[in-house]
């Protein structure tokens, strides 16, 4: 009798439990029936992400991207596609991602000049940088070294800056585009220096490299970790590290600040979508980019590996560092008094 009692109470109980946990699943359907965003949100991505990077192939931007998109392909099970929109200093690629549908599955790899710097430099633009996007994660920062071609007769900043004196307007540097970050840093150190040198552009570091290399343009700004390989092979020499502390990829290039030069350079990269993409597809893409981003092998291979460090700011921080990011750029805008249009 007692058993038997016994065993009435276990199955009541257990009964009771059942009944409230289908109970508990009808609600949360019903909750997510109620709230497709948050359906949408779960089920996302549900087929192939394009990352758009609006810069050619090979430079720093395109690595991490393709770093990251084969991390994430692999979260998500769905397709992550690398897609390179060069051209007009980010215009072309930023204006793509701008006019995608607003569902997280076109995004804009961006950087200083996507999202900061454009809108100081040309009186009308194809997107608003402010309105037009959503910023998901800043990924990577990192800082420029100058290169030089081996012919020229300059080794450092110092030497640099007195030939320029003694040649003005002769020396040549190349940039990733008109009104791009390498262009308008050039022209700021340049006016600072009181030196005058001639602007080539280009459409990426893919074919300035090549121009320093051979002597067609006398020197550039670049990311380290494309140019890496060029310095220690000495097919280019780095007059100097445009950061407060030295490389530990490059301990043995001094910085500006060291050769008497107040001068930084600094660059970051990070992701955005178009404006009006639900947040919880915002929230989640950024929380699977910071754990692909955040393991030691991602760091090694894209980042410290090469001279970059992690940010990892997201949605909120990552606002934040625009806002500062956007004056900054638009007092040197005004300082270098370039513009492009």
């Amino acid at each position: 009798m007692r058993s038997l009692l016994s065993l009435n109470r276990h199955g009541s109980a257990t009964g009771a439990a059942s009944r409230l946990a289908c109970a508990l699943a009808a609600g949360a359907a019903m909750l997510l029936a109620l709230n497709p965003v948050t359906a949408m949100a779960q089920a996302y991505p549900t087929g192939p992400v394009r990352i758009i990077v609006p810069f050619t192939a090979g430079g720093v931007a395109d690595v991490i991207t393709r770093g990251l998109a084969t991390g994430l392909a692999a979260t998500w099970g769905h397709p992550v596609v690398v897609e390179n929109k060069a051209g007009a200093s980010t215009i072309i690629g930023s204006a793509a991602v701008a006019k995608a549908p607003p569902d997280g599955h076109t995004m804009l790899m961006a950087n200083d000049p996507s999202l900061s710097m454009n809108q100081y430099l040309y009186s009308k633009l194809p997107y608003d940088p402010v309105r037009d996007f959503t910023p998901v994660i800043n990924v990577a920062g990192g800082a420029s070294v100058l290169i030089a071609s081996p012919r020229l007769k300059a080794n450092n900043i110092t030497e640099l800056i007195a030939l320029a004196k003694q040649r003005p307007g002769e020396l040549t540097y190349g940039s990733f585009g008109a009104g791009s970050s390498t262009h308008l840093r050039m022209e700021l150190f340049a006016d600072a220096q009181g030196i005058k040198m001639n602007h080539i552009p280009y459409k990426g570091i893919a074919d300035v490299m090549p121009a320093v290399m051979s002597g067609q343009i006398d020197m550039a700004f670049a990311s380290v970790a494309p140019v890496l390989p060029l310095i220690r092979a000495g097919k280019v020499k780095a007059l100097g590290y445009a950061n407060p502390e030295r490389s530990p990829v490059l301990p043995e290039v001094p910085t500006f600040v060291e050769q008497g030069v107040d001068f930084n350079a600094r660059a970051w990269f990070g992701l955005a979508v178009p404006s009006g993409t639900p947040k919880p597809i915002v929230d989640k893409i950024a929380r699977d980019v910071s754990a692909v981003i955040s393991t030691r092998e991602f760091d090694q291979k894209y980042l410290s590996g090469v001279g970059m460090y992690l940010l990892n700011q997201g949605p909120e921080a990552y606002a934040k560092f625009l806002e500062q990011d956007r004056r900054s750029w638009e007092q040197a805008a005004k300082r270098a008094n370039v513009k492009l249009d």
